[in-house]
C-alpha cells in the first residue's frame, strides 16, 4: 500500500475518533480526576501553603491529571470535557502506534500495520480512547515502556539513544505508577524476559551489551522515576523515604474498594471483590469481535501445521512467541494468584489488550502472504466477511463502542442482563437532551447506576425543566443505566425499577440508558 493511501486511511480514522470524542458525554470519573490534578497544582504552586484534602490522596501521584488540568485551563470552562477528551485521545492513539512499533520490532512492519488496525477497532479500547483518563494512559505507558526496553537492549552501545531511553522509561514509569500504584507489577513478564535475555539467551541484545552499564542505567532510571513520582504525590511529601512503600503495603493489604462494589458477569451477579478468576477471559470472549476470536484457534492450527513459515519470516520466532504468550497469560494469572476487586468489563485490563491483537495480526498476515493458495483465500474471505459484519455493528454503536457485545450474547434486547453496558454513564447527555417531560410542575428525579451529578450537569442546559433530586421512594422519574444497583438490592437497575420509559438511548437494539416514570 502506498504512503498516500495510508495517510488517507489514517486521516479517516483520526477524523472518526475526533467525532466520537466530541459527541460522547463525560464519564463518571473525568471531572473527579481533574479536581485531583488541580488540588496538587494548587499545593505545588503555593509551595505547600494551599493544602486541601484529596480523596484517596495516599495512593495517587497526579502527574497526568495535573497535566490534563493545565491543558483544559487554556480554554473556556464550557469546553473542559471536549478538550480533556481530545488530550486523552492523543495518548490513546499513541498507544496504538506503540503496539504497531513493538510488533514491527519483533516481527515486521506489515504485521505491525495489521495489529494497528485491529487494536484501533477493538471496541473496548476504542470506546475508552477519549473518555478514560487513567486506563488508556496505563496502556500508553505499558506499550511504550516495552518498546523502549526492546530498543535499549538492541542499541545500548549508542550512548545518545541509551540516555534518551532511560529518561523516557523513568518518566513513563512515574506517569503510570501515579495512576495505578502497583502498575510496575504488570511489567513482570518483561522483567523476566530482560533477565533471561541478558544473562542467558542473548538473542536480541547488541553484541557488546554491558551488564555494568545496564545496572548504572537502571539506577538512573529509578532516580528519574522516583523523583517525578514524588513531586506530584503531595501526601508523600511528609516522608519521601518510607511513605511510598507504606502506601503500597497499605494498598495491597487493605480491603479498600475504589470502584463500583458489584459487577454483572455473563448474567451472574458478584461482589467485585469476589469476581471469578476467569473474569478477564469471560469478558474477553463475550466482548471481542468474532473474527478476532476465530483467529486464535486458527493460529494454533497454523503453529502445528505451518510453523516453518513463521520461523523463516521472523528470527527467533519461538522465543518471541513465548514472551507474547507469557504477557497474554499474565492477566489471568493475576486474577488466579492475587484476586483484586474488578468491575467495568475490560476497563481495568486495557493495558493488556494491545498484546491480544498480535496473535490475530500474525494469523491474518499468514493468509495475506499465502493469498495465491485457494484455501487461504477462502479463509481470508471468511475473515473479511466477519470483519465487515463486526464493523457494521461497531459503527452502529457510535459513540458508545465500549458497550459492544458480540453475537455470543444472544438477542440485543436481552443483553442488558448479561453485562453492565454503559457503566460510565456517557449516554446520559444524549438521554437528557432528547427527554420530553409533559409537565410544568417541579419534577422529582432520582438515579440508579450513577450519582446525581451526572444528569444535573446536562439538566442545566434544559432551563425549562423544573426539578429536584429526591430519594427513590419519593421520586416520580428515575434516570438509569443497567448497572448493578448499589443501594437497592443486587440487581441491575432496569429490572429493579419498573415503569414507562419516557426517554431512551439505544444502539443496535440494546438500551444503554433510560428515564423511566415509575409506577
Amino acid at each position: 500500500m502506498s504512503k498516500k493511501k495510508k495517510y488517507i486511511i489514517l486521516s479517516i480514522l483520526i477524523t472518526f475518533s475526533i467525532y466520537c470524542s466530541l459527541t460522547i458525554g463525560q464519564s463518571l470519573d473525568e471531572h473527579y480526576h481533574l479536581l485531583q490534578g488541580k488540588i496538587t497544582l494548587d499545593y505545588l504552586f503555593s509551595l505547600g501553603k494551599v493544602d486541601k484534602d484529596m480523596p484517596y490522596g495516599d495512593y495517587y501521584s497526579t502527574i497526568y491529571w495535573s497535566f490534563l488540568y493545565l491543558i483544559t485551563e487554556l480554554f473556556p470552562s464550557e469546553h473542559e470535557t471536549n478538550i480533556g477528551h481530545l488530550v486523552n485521545l492523543f495518548f490513546s492513539f499513541a498507544a496504538i502506534f506503540g503496539i504497531g512499533k513493538i510488533t514491527s520490532v519483533l516481527f515486521n512492519k506489515k504485521v505491525g500495520s495489521i495489529v494497528f488496525i485491529i487494536l484501533f477497532f477493538y471496541p473496548a479500547f476504542f470506546g475508552h480512547m477519549s473518555i478514560n483518563n487513567k486506563d488508556t494512559i496505563l496502556a500508553f505507558c505499558h506499550v511504550w515502556m516495552i518498546y523502549l526496553i526492546l530498543r535499549y537492549l538492541q542499541k545500548q552501545n549508542i550512548n545518545k539513544k541509551t540516555n534518551q531511553y532511560v529518561v523516557y522509561l523513568g518518566l513513563l514509569a512515574a506517569l503510570a505508577t501515579g495512576i495505578q500504584l502497583t502498575f510496575l507489577g504488570s511489567q513482570i513478564p518483561i522483567i523476566f524476559f530482560i533477565l533471561i535475555e541478558i544473562f542467558y539467551v542473548k538473542k536480541i541484545i547488541c553484541k557488546n551489551f554491558s551488564n555494568k552499564i545496564f545496572f548504572f542505567d537502571l539506577t538512573k532510571c529509578f532516580i528519574i522515576f522516583y523523583s517525578i513520582l514524588l513531586i506530584f504525590w503531595k501526601n508523600a511529601h511528609q516522608n519521601i523515604i518510607t511513605y511510598p512503600f507504606q502506601a503500597v503495603k497499605k494498598w495491597m493489604s487493605s480491603d479498600l474498594i475504589t470502584g463500583w462494589p458489584y459487577t454483572l458477569i455473563n448474567g451472574d451477579y458478584y461482589l467485585s471483590v469476589d469476581a471469578p478468576a476467569s473474569y478477564f477471559l469471560i469478558n474477553f470472549i463475550y466482548k471481542s469481535p468474532e473474527y478476532l476470536l476465530l483467529s486464535y484457534p486458527i493460529f494454533l492450527i497454523l503453529i502445528i501445521t505451518s510453523l516453518n513459515f513463521y520461523k523463516k519470516k521472523f528470527d527467533f520466532f519461538n522465543y518471541k512467541l513465548f514472551l507474547l504468550i507469557f504477557i497474554l497469560a499474565f492477566p489471568n494469572l493475576i486474577m488466579l494468584i492475587i484476586p483484586f476487586p474488578v468491575n467495568d468489563g475490560l476497563r481495568l485490563f486495557l493495558w493488556t489488550l494491545p498484546y491480544f491483537c498480535i496473535i490475530p495480526g500474525l494469523t491474518i498476515y499468514y493468509f495475506l502472504e499465502n493469498f495465491k493458495n485457494v484455501k487461504q483465500r477462502i479463509v481470508l474471505s471468511s475473515f473479511l466477511i466477519l470483519f465487515v459484519y463486526f464493523l457494521i455493528n461497531f459503527i452502529l454503536l457510535t459513540p458508545y463502542q465500549y458497550t459492544y457485545l458480540n453475537s455470543l450474547n444472544g438477542k440485543a434486547e436481552n443483553r442488558y442482563k448479561k453485562f453492565e453496558n454503559d457503566y460510565w454513564a456517557t449516554s446520559i447527555e444524549e438521554l437528557v437532551k432528547n427527554a420530553s417531560f409533559k409537565s410544568d410542575e417541579i419534577l422529582k428525579f432520582t438515579t440508579c447506576g450513577f450519582i446525581t451529578s451526572s444528569p444535573k450537569q446536562y439538566l442545566k442546559k434544559r432551563p425549562e425543566i423544573k426539578y429536584r433530586f429526591v430519594p427513590y421512594k419519593e421520586a416520580d422519574y428515575i434516570f438509569m443505566t443497567n448497572r448493578v444497583s448499589r443501594f437497592h438490592g443486587v440487581m441491575n437497575c432496569f429490572d429493579l425499577f419498573k415503569g414507562d420509559d419516557i426517554a431512551v438511548v439505544k444502539r443496535n437494539g440494546m438500551i444503554l440508558s433510560v428515564i423511566r416514570k415509575m409506577f
